[in-house]
């Protein structure tokens, strides 16, 4: 029997060791990639980068997501234009890494501030407190971690953006062709690691509860989708609304991934024009969907505003010691008739997701 016990913790001790080594390797791999990357940057070498007066590190839950890309590639503009270098963590890696990896990156590498799309869960508090502790300032973006140590949080008023949304149900329910004593159904789809989308669900329901009682009943309906990557997103919206014999006459998406996820599906099951769709940010995929009609409206994040209170804000707390906790970013309703007020502008749209 002691031998047995004495072999199963020898066991124990090599499958730990193992662990933190392999550990060890990511984390070495990442910061030699990240050296790299700074040391890559321009025809100058450490030259180039050391002409920055800051370097700030760009932590995003997502690469494939066309949002963070936006907003990275603000944050890299604007970070130039006002003497700071922006590098996003993690992307052009051959694997993917954990959201705590990535900060570990940053912190060894002893970035001068973190600017994180924050998701309001106690492990990326750890996380930026632990980057604080080392003397790293973070900021969040899009979502906050409001019980952490970040210094600011840069992002829409939810309660105003779940309005807004609330307001385009009722539209969207008045137009649908159903009388007094009518149901129409309303699916709202969430993704469960953002906490503000819970602000916005709180906001639709209180507006819908105001539509007028004499037209079609409004029937909300809410599904969250799990998922952290991209494709199993995708797998998922689809295997959710493939179980709907009939699709709800309108699906509000919270996220940029979960609208282009249930457009593509709608498409794909030849289903366009049975359920309207109300968005989340205005890539390419979704304002061509809306010139088509598939797409009943979408809201636009002003990432360029965004990534310059962001940028601000770190350079603020750096020299100043202190900044405001909270900046609230515009947002802008997105319809066939905006769409074509910006033609006649001579606006351009965004690009390409990737």
């Amino acid at each position: 029997m002691k031998h047995k016990t004495f072999d199963r913790n020898r066991l124990i001790l090599i499958l730990l060791a193992s662990t933190s080594l392999a550990l060890l390797i990511a984390t070495i791999v990442g910061l030699i990639y990240f050296y790299n990357r700074v040391n890559d940057y321009g025809p100058g070498g450490n030259e180039q980068i050391n002409r920055y007066k800051h370097v700030y590190a760009f932590i995003a839950d997502d690469t494939d997501d066309t949002l963070s890309n936006s907003l990275y590639k603000d944050l890299v503009e604007y970070g130039k234009a006002n003497d700071c270098f922006v590098e996003r963590i993690g992307s052009g890696l051959a694997s993917n890494y954990s959201k705590s990896d990535l900060f570990n990156i940053a912190i060894y590498s002893k970035v001068d501030g973190i600017i994180v799309q924050g998701d309001g869960t106690a492990a990326t508090d750890a996380l930026i407190n632990k980057a604080d502790k080392a003397g790293i300032p973070v900021v969040t973006v899009l979502t906050d971690n409001k019980n952490s140590s970040r210094k600011s949080f840069i992002g829409m008023n939810d309660f105003s953006v779940g309005t807004d949304y609330g307001t385009q149900i009722i539209n969207a329910a008045r137009e649908s062709g159903k009388g007094a004593g009518e149901t129409v159904s309303v699916l709202i789809l969430m993704n469960s690691q953002y906490s503000n989308q819970n602000t916005i669900l709180s906001s639709i329901q209180e507006k819908v509860a105001t539509a007028n009682p004499v037209g079609p009943q409004i029937k909300l309906s809410t599904e969250s989708i799990t998922s952290s990557t991209a494709f199993s997103i995708q797998e998922n919206v689809k295997d959710l609304l493939d179980g709907y014999s009939t699709l709800p006459d309108v699906i509000v998406c919270l996220s940029d991934i979960n609208t282009r996820s249930v457009y593509q599906c709608i498409v794909e099951s030849n289903r366009v024009g049975s359920t309207r769709i109300l968005g989340y940010y205005d890539s390419d995929t979704v304002t061509k969907a809306i010139e088509r009609g598939s797409v009943y409206a979408t809201f636009t994040v002003a990432t360029e505003q965004m990534a310059k209170f962001c940028v601000d804000a770190l350079n603020e707390y750096k020299e100043m010691g202190n900044v405001s906790a909270y900046f609230s970013t515009d947002y802008e309703l997105i319809t066939i008739q905006t769409l074509a007020a910006r033609q006649q502008q001579g606006g351009k749209g965004k690009d390409e997701e990737t």
